[in-house]
């Protein structure tokens, strides 16, 4: 038996680490969404016998760094797959599930030549992406602005007339601000009747001045 199989667990690490060797093998000749798949999994394999050596729950640290980078070197193919697509490999096994979904969404077309493990990554975060993007407001139109400003007088006028069926008035002359007094005019009337009643204030202001200068 050699060094390399001494290594293995179980006859399912074996199997794992062969489909494994062979998949790198054939990806020479062209890319596989399940050759790549083959490699997920048995450098999940590796990833996971090194955090148990290393004694953490998590990949990370030196320790750990240190025990996969070992195992790893047992197989002289692992060396040929640069560190950024072994990355995806694994996180591609992680995630097979929603991949799975996501391809079966692809066309034909476009899910051969999604083979790769960063290609595949992309694809999941870009459809992440779009999925996350809050829904555009519609603008709004003209006729919807004018509509919305008229249910709002509406519902100020309503506000207003039981103010007054309350108290018997709708605003207090004496103590309402001017701007709150002309709002519940303007809602009460129409646009012409707001026009008169500015021409008579204009014209009764005027009549005040002439009384007082007079007066003087």
């Amino acid at each position: 038996m050699s060094d390399t199989q001494e290594n293995f667990d179980s006859e399912f690490e074996a199997v794992k680490a062969q489909e494994a060797a062979d998949a790198a093998d054939r990806l020479k000749r062209g890319q596989s969404w399940d050759d790549w798949n083959k490699i997920g999994v048995f450098l999940n394999i590796g990833r996971n016998k090194a955090m148990m050596r290393a004694g953490t729950n998590e990949p990370i640290g030196a320790r750990y760094i240190k025990a996969f980078s070992e195992w790893m070197a047992q197989y002289a193919w692992i060396g040929e797959i640069d560190k950024a697509t072994r990355t995806h490999a694994m996180w591609c096994v992680d995630h097979g599930d929603e991949l799975a979904r996501l391809r079966e969404n692809m066309g034909l077309t476009q899910r051969m030549m999604c083979n790769h493990p960063t290609t595949m990554r992309r694809k999941w975060d870009k459809a992440n992406k779009e999925t996350d993007k809050p829904t555009a407001e519609k603008k709004e139109t003209r006729a919807q602005k004018v509509e919305r400003e008229l249910e709002a007088m509406s519902a100020e006028r309503d506000k207003w007339k039981r103010e007054a069926e309350k108290d018997g008035s709708l605003f207090d002359l004496k103590q309402d601000p001017a701007p709150l007094i002309a709002k519940v005019i303007v809602a009460h009337v129409t646009p012409y009747k707001v026009g008169e009643i500015l021409k008579a204030l204009t014209a009764e202001r005027d009549r005040l001045k002439a009384v007082k200068k007079q007066a003087g």
